[in-house]
């Protein structure tokens, strides 16, 4: 399995200072009066559109009927997966980890029968780290501890929340309203191979599926010193949610490189276990886009949505022109911003009747 193209490592120390520089920004001195937040643009799509709540993705994960059944359960979720269903089976699994917990909690002995059947079995104790890791992603998005602020020292247009328990990282939340397509924004997170074409600090590599299992490695190169620089492995996984908004996520497996055989990373660079780096896309308009990162630092996260508004301006003659043609997530894109459409002008025929 080849982790990355080593060129591409010297390329990019080149641009290392100009980048941080970049980074580091200056304050964007447009006012905001009369502007909309975008924790208020926000709040208003929640409410005209029965948002995606914790309260409803714990209801998703609730636990089985009959935890009896739980080998079938697991069976299936492996089956699931397989078959190119990630998200789906990793849902499926989060209520076997809750009817685990619940179990526990109830001092019933068949939870440790339901651990120790995971435990005898490589491909099913990988599921439960990535359940894992899906549920904590789930929590940094829909989590409303800390509230909004607003980031004058980088960019007065994107706010950021601060979120101080996590489950092995704290994290920080980004939110943007940019005026382009959800397409055009999506494919700049999705096609990861082609990041270092607007995030040129940055090169992602996409490697082999490993038992249903999306592995990627990246390369970030921050300084022309090697140590304070990153490697690291990553899983993807890209999903919509019941409200409409995508999500797509980078996971991270620095701890658990030998879940899917991989081989060390680049000796002397950094190598956090950054557990996500996401991002959720929600199509306020068919050209207007709400976009909500979820990662590690501030600087990289506040302005990592401007650079995203920056270069995602066309799709026709860039090489995302052929995966936005063929690939089943730009398909249901497609027909999320065609229920957009046949949703406002419903509402605009309604309002024309009124008058």
């Amino acid at each position: 399995m080849d982790l990355i193209n080593y060129s591409t490592i010297a390329a990019s120390l080149v641009g290392a200072g100009v980048t941080y520089a970049l980074l580091k920004g200056k304050n964007n001195n447009n006012s905001s009066c009369g502007i909309e937040f975008p924790d208020v643009a926000l709040k208003r799509w929640e409410n005209l559109n029965n948002g995606y709540k914790w309260e409803q993705f714990l209801e998703d994960i609730k636990e089985l009927d009959d935890p009896s059944q739980y080998k079938e359960v697991l069976d299936e979720c492996l089956e699931i997966k397989r078959s190119g269903e990630h998200y789906k089976s990793l849902m499926l699994f989060n209520r076997v980890l809750t009817t685990i917990q619940r179990l526990k909690n109830n001092k019933n002995v068949l939870f440790n029968k339901i651990n120790d059947y995971i435990e005898e079995n490589k491909p099913l104790r990988v599921m439960r780290s990535e359940a894992t890791q899906l549920r904590d992603c789930t929590n940094a998005f829909l989590s409303e501890e800390g509230g909004w602020k607003v980031d004058n020292y980088l960019t007065n247009n994107v706010l950021f929340s601060y979120r101080n328990n996590g489950r092995q990282l704290k994290s920080r939340k980004f939110i943007k309203v940019i005026d382009k397509p959800m397409k055009n924004l999506a494919c700049r997170a999705e096609e990861i191979q082609f990041i270092n074409t607007w995030k040129w600090y940055q090169t992602g590599t996409l490697l082999d599926n490993v038992d249903g299992t999306q592995i990627l490695s990246f390369i970030s190169i921050l300084s022309k010193f090697f140590i304070l620089n990153r490697a690291a492995y990553c899983w993807k996984v890209s999903y919509f949610l019941p409200d409409g908004s995508l999500v797509i996520a980078y996971n991270g497996a620095n701890n658990r490189q030998e879940d899917y055989d991989l081989p060390p990373l680049p000796e002397n660079f950094a190598k956090p276990d950054i557990f996500y780096h996401a991002f959720r896309f929600i199509p306020l308009t068919p050209e207007r886009t709400i976009v909500i990162s979820v990662l590690w630092s501030r600087i990289f996260g506040s302005r990592e949505l401007v650079l995203m508004d920056d270069n995602s301006n066309y799709i026709k003659g860039t090489e995302f022109e052929d995966f936005v043609n063929t690939k089943p997530i730009y398909k249901q894109i497609d027909e999320t911003i065609l229920n957009l459409k046949k949703k406002q002008q419903k509402k605009q025929n309604v309002e024309e009747n009124e008058n």
